[in-house]
């Protein structure tokens, strides 16, 4: 019925976080299996590349120091940030990851052995290498085999395993062979990315989402059902994207000299923030939906006057991040350099409210979660997001879940009648021949995201959403599937319901705004340091969620 396996660390999620931990536990000889939903040679949301490394490098600027940089982490995610985590996991980590990307084979700097660096979301200085990552997730992949590292792709964890409150493995499903594995180990790793695919996209093409459709939610809803805290649920992140076409890439246009203009030819964005279009990311969503809101909409992004070598060096690396982003330009007739790109809000997703703090398991400065054993990296967990925070905070959740493996007493045994029922109720939909689709499903739920838990929140909204969240759990129950590949959506939409129900009742907790509009409660307009700095941190109490408050020092 399924196949018994054994590992030191057992990593959920091959994505930019999760093969950076493999390696970190492969380079000192554990024995480390990767489960990923995809391939890890492009999974995850760098799948087809990335442009940008945010990273202090102490080249005697005032700015450019381990603590002028925590000083702009603290400034920028007040309130839900725990600078001792970044100390660890970034500051400490830093010098050998950019090492470790030249030992790769994908340097942050370029062919003349110089980085180039840009500035944009808040930064006092350029924080943000810009460079080629367009083949940086195959190298990752073949370092990771090359410590070691056993991987198995198209495989979805479908439980964790414990004994007590300790982890003692997973079990998980290879959708394309329809085999199942229980994976015996001391040590397990989250990193699976934020959650997409929740809200409606601008569109109306689920799949054509601001970052990978394929991340949604499964490791923030596998800690949850195991009994781990989460923690900065609450947020709605959002971006600004061309218009009819969800791609990354603002940070090249705003970093390199772009300007968000609106249908009456102003450059708005002064009149939000003081660094004008290099605010927070934030404040640039919010000045575009306000914009549109107060009837000055159409919004543009007006690259005509960069100037000529940063021009020609963004169009250069447009296809860096989305690789077909320049045929959209293309396919529109639109010249950069020439004329205005018309833009618009991207759809929503759970994921921490800035560039330096995420949102989702909550983790310790050894990355560990509430439950021993049980640790997270990258997107999916609280306090860690992006890039540079997946390349350092990955390789340091790695080397300490190997650490714990090793050190760790025997987890125990896990009875064979747990794991025959859990993979039981995994298989209940190939039973229902007359339910209902999971695209159906899904469509249903974002509605009820978007209407309910999105950008402008109110208590009366979000106490109405969950109750229509909550109906919606009990067609869960009739989900159908045919297959195995079927068997993989309706395990999806079981996860985006779960952490859709845990945004809507962290958002409800608090009374609040932060971070506007990614935590926007119109009936608690403003931001309160005196009784709101601090975390919501969300868990499991039998089949009840509960919230509860930890208050944060500065």
């Amino acid at each position: 019925m399924y196949e018994e396996l054994e590992s030191d660390v057992v990593i959920i999620g091959g994505g930019l976080a999760g093969l950076n931990a493999a390696i970190a536990a492969g380079e000192r000889d554990g024995s480390v299996i990767v489960v990923e939903k995809g391939n890890v040679k492009r999974s995850g949301c760098i799948a087809g590349g990335v442009d940008h490394f945010m990273a202090y490098l102490n080249q005697n600027d005032e700015w450019d120091t381990e603590e002028s940089f925590l000083s702009y982490v603290k400034k920028l995610s007040y309130g839900v940030v725990n600078l001792k985590i970044h100390r660890k996991v970034f500051c400490d980590e830093l010098k050998e990851a950019i090492t470790r990307m030249e030992k790769i084979g994908n340097p942050l700097y370029g062919k003349d052995g110089r980085f180039f660096r840009t500035q944009s979301y808040g930064a006092p200085g350029p924080y943000w290498i810009n460079f080629n990552g367009k083949n940086l997730k195959p190298k990752l992949a073949r370092y990771a085999r090359k410590v070691g590292c056993e991987t198995f792709n198209r495989t979805i964890p479908v439980k964790i395993l414990k004994n007590h409150n300790r982890v003692a493995g997973i079990i998980a499903f290879n959708y394309r062979d329809e085999m199942f594995y229980f994976i015996k180990s001391r040590a397990v790793l989250i990193a699976t990315g934020n959650t997409n695919r929740l809200f409606e996209t601008p569109t109306g093409m689920p799949f054509n989402t601001w970052l990978c459709p394929y991340n949604t939610g499964d490791g923030q809803a596998l800690a949850f059902n195991a009994g781990a805290k989460l923690a900065n649920m609450e947020f709605v992140r959002m971006t600004v994207v061309p218009k009819g076409f969800s791609a990354p890439g603002l940070n090249a246009f705003v970093g390199l000299g772009a300007r968000f203009i609106n249908s009456n030819r102003e450059y708005f964005m002064e009149r939000y923030h003081e660094l004008g279009d290099r605010a927070p990311r934030n404040v640039l969503v919010y000045a575009c939906l306000n914009e549109i809101r107060e009837g000055r909409g159409p919004i543009y992004l007006d690259c005509t006057e960069i100037p000529e070598d940063r021009l020609k060096h963004l169009v250069k690396t447009l296809a860096l991040d989305k690789d077909t982003l320049p045929d959209f330009f293309e396919s529109k007739k639109i010249d950069i350099s020439k004329e205005f790109i018309e833009i618009s809000v991207s759809e929503g997703m759970q994921a921490g409210p800035s560039e330096v703090v995420g949102s989702g398991i909550k983790i310790d400065e050894n990355c560990m979660s509430s439950i021993d054993g049980l640790f997270a990296a990258g997107d999916c967990s609280d306090q860690m997001r992006c890039v540079h925070m997946a390349v350092t905070g990955g390789y340091a959740a790695g080397k300490n879940a190997l650490d714990y493996a090793r050190n760790a007493k025997s987890s125990g045994s896990v009875k064979k009648e747990e794991i025959r029922h859990a993979i039981d109720e995994f298989l209940k939909p190939l039973s229902i021949s007359n339910g209902i689709s999971y695209i159906e499903f899904e469509d249903v739920l974002r509605k009820i995201m978007a209407e309910h838990v999105g950008p402008f929140r109110t208590e009366s909204g979000l106490r109405a959403g969950i109750r229509k969240l909550e109906s919606l759990k009990e067609d869960a129950d009739q989900l159908m599937a045919s297959d195995g590949h079927e068997l993989l959506r309706v395990y999806e939409s079981k996860n985006l319901l779960t952490v859709g129900m845990i945004m809507a009742h962290a958002a409800l907790f608090r009374r609040e705004s932060r971070f506007i509009p990614y935590h926007y409660r119109l009936d608690f307009p403003n931001s309160d340091n005196e009784r709101w700095c601090g975390q919501v941190v969300v868990y499991k109490d039998g089949e009840t969620i509960r919230c509860e408050f930890e208050k944060i020092t500065y």
